[in-house]
């Protein structure tokens, strides 16, 4: 049996639920490699297991789009890289585009709650509520996004074609490097065509 403290649970099973999400506590047990009791100790039964996984899934969301550099080069180059960062974490947008979400809008309101209160606390400062929306608004300053689409819509736009070049790559192997990285250049295309302003577009 393995030592793993709850930080290390929480990893695990994350990982086993993007395999399994319907999972039993017996069967995550199984699979991590601990015991049964092990993981009741620590979350006492699986809804605070599955809640305690999605909200790591939103925090590495979030942190994948931070990780892109959001603020750096034009908004639409800053969009496409957070499509690249976030096409590394497989687990999580499996969680977040399944026909069940157990990534939800309520896990993502969670975990930008926290989020926030670890930035006011280290920086005094107030995180943003949206990565997404507030690099196609600097975009649109920047013209680099067309100005006449709406930022919330464009922000579901990337958010949803992200997820379908990730269902795509699940359907043809998402272990497949080659296929993954076709489905990553077909995701940023598509954000590209559409949001880029018609007149650079026609150029």
């Amino acid at each position: 049996m393995r030592r793993l403290g709850r930080e290390a649970l929480v990893s695990e099973a994350l990982t086993r639920l993007a395999a399994n999400p319907q999972a039993s506590m017996i069967e995550l047990s199984q699979s991590i490699g601990v015991g049964r009791t092990t993981l009741y100790r620590h979350f006492g039964d699986r809804e605070a297991l599955v809640a305690a996984a999605a909200r790591l899934g939103a925090r590495r969301f979030g942190e994948a789009a931070m990780k892109a550099r959001p603020g750096e080069g034009t908004g639409l180059a800053a969009l496409e890289r957070i499509c690249a960062e976030l096409f590394t974490l497989p687990d999580v947008l499996t969680l977040l585009f399944a026909d069940n979400p157990i990534i939800t809008d309520e896990t993502f309101a969670e975990a930008a709650a926290e989020s926030r209160a670890d930035a006011e606390a280290r920086t005094g400062a107030d995180a943003e509520d949206d990565p997404l929306e507030a690099v196609i608004a600097r975009g649109q300053a920047d013209g680099s996004i067309d100005e006449g689409v709406p930022i919330g819509w464009a922000a579901a736009f990337v958010y949803l074609t992200i997820g379908s070049g990730h269902l795509y790559s699940v359907s043809v192997g998402v272990d497949d490097p080659t296929a993954r990285a076709q489905s990553l250049e077909l995701t940023i295309r598509a954000v590209r065509k559409t949001l880029t302003p018609r007149q650079r577009a026609e150029r």
